[in-house]
């Protein structure tokens, strides 16, 4: 008798654990796909939302106040360093100033001769491309057409899309975040900063791995860059009554430094690097 009463309390003890790691794993795997819903709501929303002109202000506003968005250090920057003539600055201003800066933004990179003569390498080589798209603003871009460089027809998508991945592959660990923020501050009427978090609100593939990411920031990331763009102007457009012309001259001097591409960079920031 005993044995058997032994016997069924065991048994008893075994389906109690069974059925409470069935409750707890379905608990786990519940809360799994409830986060994976909310990113993907979140991703919908990313690519899919319109924005208006105050939003984006009120994104700006907020960037500038916060210490860990490294306002002033963009601006210095933008300021101090000659982006155009990035190819003939001395190796250790490259370092002092380029790599150092991109360090304060989390890059890692290190700060060595060869990283900073790979950096004016990939300008060197970009030079052309970036001529070519010296006057090109994000909101008007014309992805489909065709410039001549040394007598071959290139879309601007595709020149666009070579420039990046020319500084993708400075090597180094200087991928696609660092090669956003370089460009930005070359061209930053069109080049929009990105980083993991952001490419993933924006429903990158893969955004965690930057050898299949960094080959969507053109077709993928730029051209939504370019619907937001145009949403704000539109909504000052439709607020203002104003032409598009008097929109885009307003946006574009709203802050100091800032075009509009940058402003979008700083909304970026502000709504979905801050919720990480």
């Amino acid at each position: 008798m005993f044995l058997l009463k032994l016997l069924m309390q065991l048994q008893m003890n075994y389906i109690f654990r069974r059925t409470f790691n069935q409750k707890e794993e379905m608990k786990i795997k519940s809360f799994k796909v409830s986060d994976i819903h909310i990113k993907s709501d979140e991703t919908k929303e990313a690519r899919e939302s319109k924005i208006t002109y105050q939003v984006l202000f009120e994104a700006s506003k907020s960037f500038g106040g916060d210490p860990d968005a490294r306002n002033d250090d963009w601006i210095q920057a933008r300021r101090f360093v000659d982006w155009k003539n990035l190819h003939n600055l001395p190796t250790g201003e490259i370092k002092r100033r380029v790599i150092g800066f991109l360090n304060k933004w989390h890059c890692r990179l290190p700060v060595t001769d060869e990283l900073a003569e790979n950096i004016k390498e990939a300008y060197r080589k970009s030079m052309p491309l970036l001529k070519a798209l010296e006057n090109k603003a994000l909101e008007d871009f014309e992805f489909e057409k065709k410039i001549d460089i040394d007598g071959k027809e290139y879309a601007n998508e595709e020149i666009l899309h070579e420039v990046f991945m020319n500084f993708c592959q400075v090597g180094y660990q200087f991928r696609g975040v660092a090669a956003s923020k370089v460009l930005s501050l070359i061209n930053p009427h069109l080049f929009v900063m990105w980083d993991t978090s952001i490419s993933e609100a924006y429903g990158i593939r893969d955004s965690s791995n930057p050898h299949v990411r960094d080959k969507q920031y053109v077709p993928v990331f730029i051209h939504r860059m370019k619907q937001k763009a145009n949403s704000v102007i539109d909504s000052y457009m439709k607020d203002k009554k104003c032409s598009r012309r008097e929109a885009v001259e307003v946006i574009n001097n709203f802050r100091e430094w800032k075009p509009l591409a940058k402003l979008l960079d700083e909304y970026n920031w502000a709504t979905y690097y801050q919720r990480k």
